[in-house]
């Protein structure tokens, strides 16, 4: 099976945007004619239905934040499961936001189990190597991880900004997650382990990814929390390639739930940001980063 990796490069370098979706369902942002009648899980459903067709042709990779769906309890967690499940039937990669971290057998499962359903996961490593060692194992096999490095968040100061050893704390994961990356199967020139980065820190970019030279970069941020896509391009390599920006409301909730057009807006929207974004990525081929 080819990896997470080798597939994400492989779109991004036959021209599809450096791009990931993320998928927040609220149902006070939903159509109102999608499946009206329907449970709230199965209006949900019905939308990413009628949506995963319009995302596929502008990017590579959705991102389905698990807490907007195990928020309905069982029920949400089989609409996350089969929401997963229809972007993978229209070829999207799936990384899976989950931001698990615990340690032994808890983490094993978690791996275990979240590896069924998505591509790549989102981790937290606050406990160490012991809970991110049982997602390196699947990453042998072809899945994928993004360690939480610089999160895009106001809070992120409280603990990524302290002193260890005469350097941010963020820089400390940074190179771990260099290290936890290095014996791992490449492709063009980058692991499987991953690192978020938040876009709201585009001063600290250019630090991060020297620190993170075989990475992808996750970067959330852009838009609602004030990220631009245009600070962006000490993320990507010479050839475009080595970072994923994510849009999430900008995308998904661009319509006003009464439209009847909302579908040809997200498209819109879609085809907009994955414009920006590559324009962004072509920027730095041209300025020729490393």
């Amino acid at each position: 099976m080819t990896s997470f990796v080798a597939r994400l490069a492989e779109r991004v370098l036959s021209g599809q945007a450096p791009i990931v979706i993320g998928l927040d369902p609220r149902l006070d942002a939903l159509p109102n004619r999608v499946a009206k009648d329907a449970a709230p899980v199965a209006r949900i459903v019905a939308f990413y239905r009628e949506v995963m067709p319009v995302l596929a042709r502008h990017a590579p990779c959705v991102k389905p934040n698990i807490a907007f769906f195990e928020c309905f309890g069982s029920d949400g967690y089989r609409a996350y499961e089969e929401t997963c499940a229809l972007a993978q039937q229209h070829g999207l990669l799936v990384l899976g936001d989950i931001k698990r971290g615990d340690i032994g057998s808890t983490a094993e499962a978690y791996a275990e189990g979240h590896f069924r359903i998505a591509d790549a996961v989102t981790l937290h490593p606050y406990l160490g190597l012991d809970s991110v060692q049982p997602f390196l194992q699947h990453c042998r096999t072809g899945k994928g991880v993004f360690v939480l490095v610089r999160t895009s968040n106001p809070g992120a100061k409280d603990f990524q900004d302290l002193q260890v050893g005469g350097e941010p704390l963020c820089d400390v994961v940074a190179r771990a997650v260099t290290r936890w990356g290095r014996e791992l199967p490449q492709a063009e020139g980058y692991s499987p382990v991953g690192a978020v980065v938040g876009a709201t820190w585009p001063q600290e970019l250019a630090r991060l990814r020297a620190l993170l030279p075989n990475a992808w970069l996750l970067l959330p941020g852009v838009g609602a929390q004030g990220g631009k896509v245009s600070d962006l391009a000490a993320a990507f390599d010479a050839r475009g390639l080595g970072a994923l920006v994510n849009q999430s409301r900008g995308v998904m909730q661009c319509f006003q739930p009464t439209a009847d057009d909302w579908l040809d807006r997200i498209e819109a929207a879609a085809r907009s940001f994955a414009a920006e974004c590559r324009s962004t990525a072509t920027r730095s081929t041209a300025q020729g980063n490393s």
